[in-house]
């Protein structure tokens, strides 16, 4: 086997970021939405978030180019970094419509959130000059482990909705994989990548209660003192111990990282 020097691994290297980043503002030709009205929001509320909209619609109410920009490409905070100091303090409110009865193809939830997320990737590139590119970095992560007596606490399903709802200390899953709940909660949860290596296949109806607390409790060997369970319930590590059969285990991998190379505030319509 040959051996590639130095330089030209990192010209290689370089050719392909420069190639993720023109993927990742060439979505003229994707879906995009047919209108759109981006205004500044000024109301100073704490509110903010994506409201319930037509099908294929977008309606952001308060919401910054951060969080767009965190539902667009379906990633953490932890996993966004450059861009001007305005990304999260300028406020918008956002309806956009894509053209009708252009998601007439589409038969899963799974589907349309994925084909919104194009829209949305679609609208920063055009009314916000978004460019960026991916890279990755080695951070902490944590691996989503079989425990010692192995998983329960997992159903059939019992309908063929697909549904995820948190209230941040009670999960009920109807039709959800374990690498769903690992990258939808968990990692949100935690605000740390997730990396399902329980190996079970399948979709499942399943639920899971613990104690929110101030910050998140680290799991048992992680440097660092967990604060002992409060009488009402347990933490969320021990909880999908003991009710789900799962464990967290800290580690280190690569985490993908979005850079943003350039951006510019939209005119208002």
């Amino acid at each position: 086997m040959q051996l590639k020097s130095t330089w030209e691994v990192n010209m290689g290297m370089a050719r392909m970021a420069v190639g993720l980043a023109v993927a990742l503002v060439a979505h003229a030709e994707g879906p995009t939405f047919e209108v759109a009205a981006i205004k500044v929001n000024k109301t100073e509320s704490r509110n903010s978030g994506f409201r319930r909209a037509g099908p294929g619609q977008l309606n952001a109410t308060n919401a910054s180019l951060k969080m767009l920009i965190e539902y667009a490409y379906d990633v953490r905070d932890y996993q966004l970094t450059g861009g001007p100091n305005w990304l999260d303090t300028e406020r918008y409110d956002i309806l956009a419509k894509p053209p009708a009865d252009a998601d007439a193809d589409i038969k899963t939830t799974a589907e349309q959130t994925a084909r919104l997320r194009q829209r949305v990737q679609a609208l920063l590139a055009d009314r916000f000059q978004l460019t960026l590119h991916r890279t990755t970095k080695e951070l902490p992560i944590y691996a989503l482990t079989v425990a010692k007596n192995g998983p329960k606490g997992l159903k059939e399903p019992d309908g063929s909705a697909s549904d995820l709802i948190n209230n941040g200390h009670h999960l009920t899953c109807h039709k959800v994989s374990i690498e769903m709940m690992a990258k939808v909660f968990l990692q949100s949860t935690l605000g740390r990548s997730v990396v399902d290596k329980t190996g079970i296949q399948g979709d499942f109806d399943f639920t899971l209660d613990w104690v929110a607390d101030v910050g998140v409790r680290r799991p048992p060997g992680e440097p660092g003192t967990e604060p002992a369970a409060l009488p009402e319930g347990p933490s969320l590590f021990t909880a999908l111990q003991e009710q789900l059969g799962l464990k967290l285990e800290p580690q280190k991998g690569p985490v993908e990282i979005l850079v943003i190379d350039k951006v510019e505030k939209p005119s208002e319509n």
